[in-house]
């Protein structure tokens, strides 16, 4: 269907039009009041070497290679099923992340938290980086490692403000909204399709009783065909007697002339 034919069937049946955008606007309305805007807060840790590592009077973030792999662990620790129902309420919508920081090289973890208040998002973070320094320690002494041993935590980012999180929310009302305008636009284009097949039909219905009667009347027999005659004898026999007639208008002539 041509762009042009599409426009006169939606101008044709603008109240379909109009009651599809009503609806799609409906659902905007309960889209926007039933799917919660979020919450995103951040804050970065850091992985120290241990003080017996350190020379006297050394620096630490000169000594932060070999840390990885105590990251990767301690991050696979706060990030199971069992930690994250003991962080999280429940019936919380709230979610929260625990990965190695790709931006920088070391041993530095992002804590990302998720949540529908920004409240929420900042008693989730506090819970998480409280609890990383109590897995951190609990894992070193699992190991048996010595106190003078032990990796330290820092954090050295910590968000004051929660920033809103609008992604979610506009991609569902992107769907709902194109959607709904689709549908309109279909539904619309239905409706004329099956009101013009209707009228063709109807006047066709009223067409064939015309055509029935204009073909009874040429195969209804002339007036000639029913007195057994033919135009054409009808014809002839109205010369035959105009003869006659003349013959006897010349035969008195005749008689006085002899």
């Amino acid at each position: 269907m041509k762009l042009s034919e599409l426009l006169r069937a939606m101008g044709r049946r603008w109240y379909v039009v109009l009651a599809g955008l009503i609806v799609v606007s409906g659902l905007a309305y309960l889209t926007l009041r039933f799917i919660p805007l979020t919450y995103d807060v951040k804050s970065s840790i850091l992985l120290l070497p241990p003080t017996s590592t350190l020379e006297e009077g050394g620096n630490p973030f000169l000594n932060l290679g070999g840390l990885d792999v105590a990251a990767g662990v301690l991050a696979k620790s706060l990030s199971d099923s069992e930690t994250t129902r003991s962080v999280i309420p429940t019936g919380s919508k709230g979610k929260y992340t625990v990965e190695k920081d790709a931006s920088v090289s070391g041993s530095v973890l992002e804590v990302a938290v998720s949540d529908t208040s920004a409240t929420g998002a900042f008693r989730t973070l506090n819970a998480v980086l409280a609890l990383a320094d109590t897995r951190m320690v609990d894992l070193q002494l699992s190991a048996k490692a010595l106190p003078k041993s032990e990796i330290r935590l820092m954090v050295i980012t910590n968000n004051t403000v929660a920033e809103p999180n609008y992604s979610a929310l506009a991609r569902t009302l992107i769907v709902v909204v194109t959607a709904g305008l689709v549908f309109t636009l279909l539904l619309a284009v239905s409706v004329d399709a099956l009101v013009r097949r209707r009228v063709g039909r109807r006047q066709r219905a009223v067409l064939k009783p015309s055509r029935r009667s204009r073909r009874g009347n040429a195969a209804r027999p002339q007036s000639s065909d029913l007195s057994g005659t033919t135009p054409e004898d009808t014809t002839v026999g109205n010369a035959a007697a105009l003869d006659d007639a003349r013959l006897a208008e010349a035969s008195p002539l005749v008689s006085e002339n002899t």
